[in-house]
């Protein structure tokens, strides 16, 4: 094993010991033994001569030092990823590659507007798309198996940082078979609240793991709203045609996403007078990461496309 390698194992045994406050239970976690991750321990200890764990406190936690320690470790061992990401790109003989992550409702809004532009700028950079639900593209970026993630916030994990790329109002869209339903007046009704419409009413949300799933979750918990959640889905796009075909029941959309599904269809479309609820789309990368040329230049191009929306 590489002292590199050591080192990234050594850090994932000084979190789960920190998060799990047992050595036994931190070895099964890393499908490890407990000797095996007590002898690390200990060589690593009296390597440095500094007591890295506190033994005396139930659940274990790591001293002073040990936390720097940890902290200083993650830091070094970042440095030395974008390092060796850098040189890949760089032997390429210019051809670089960018990963980039992507939540499956998002993409298909946002991509248009970003890749033709890049493409053209940079046609040797290999541009590959992932789509995955947020929580798990989140972890696919903070695990370096992914350059760039565009998502919506919240976003949970503290080590990923990220950069406002799109602030957008998000519409409630109302069928007429929904029991609160009422003939609209106007394309966009703008409301103060939205509590007489989904509280007990029914209600077609995302599924749990999405960013705008969250974001939603948020706003109903703050404002103790209690909708009857009759169906959920990985796609808003399903949410938008099942309200379209009349469904007896409302759903949240972001403006982007209910722009490009036209209707005739007489929906009652809500909006906000507040700006409690938006969705705020933004582009992130792993937080200490040190970018190559071809991921800021998406990222400025993001960030330029988004401010012209």
């Amino acid at each position: 094993m590489t002292p590199l390698a050591k080192d990234k194992q050594f850090i994932a045994i000084l979190e789960a010991v920190a998060k799990l406050g047992n050595i036994t239970a931190a070895a099964e976690a890393l499908f490890m033994t407990q000797p095996a991750v007590s002898k690390i321990i200990q060589q690593r200890e009296n390597h440095l001569e500094t007591r890295l764990i506190e033994r005396r406190h139930h659940p274990l936690q790591l001293t002073y030092a040990g936390e720097y320690y940890l902290q200083r470790l993650q830091h070094i061992t970042a440095q030395y990823d974008s390092l060796y990401h850098g040189l890949a790109t760089l032997n390429e003989a210019g051809h670089g590659r960018l990963t980039i992550g992507v939540t499956q409702s998002l993409g298909a809004q946002i991509l248009p507007q970003l890749l033709p532009q890049y493409h053209a700028t940079y046609p040797n950079v290999e541009l590959r798309l992932v789509e995955y639900p947020s929580s798990e593209v989140e972890n696919e970026l903070a695990n370096d198996n992914l350059d760039l993630y565009i998502g919506v916030l919240p976003v949970d994990n503290h080590k990923i940082h990220y950069q406002l790329f799109e602030r957008e109002p998000i519409y409630l869209l109302v069928p007429p078979s929904h029991p609160a339903y009422r003939k609209p007046t106007k394309a966009v009704t703008v409301i103060n609240d939205c509590h007489d419409l989904i509280d007990r009413q029914p209600l077609i949300l995302e599924n749990e793991n999405s960013g705008f799933q969250r974001l939603i979750a948020e706003y109903l918990a703050k404002n103790n709203i209690d909708p009857q959640i009759v169906l959920r889905t990985a796609s808003l796009d399903t949410g938008i045609k099942l309200v379209q075909h009349n469904f007896t029941a409302a759903t949240f959309v972001p403006y982007s996403v209910w722009q490009s599904h036209p209707t005739t269809a007489a929906l009652a479309t809500y909006q906000l007078a507040t700006t409690e609820l938006q969705s705020e789309t933004v582009i992130a990368y792993k937080r200490d990461r040190l970018l190559t040329k071809q991921e800021k230049a998406f990222i400025d191009l993001a960030v330029a496309v988004g401010r012209g929306n």
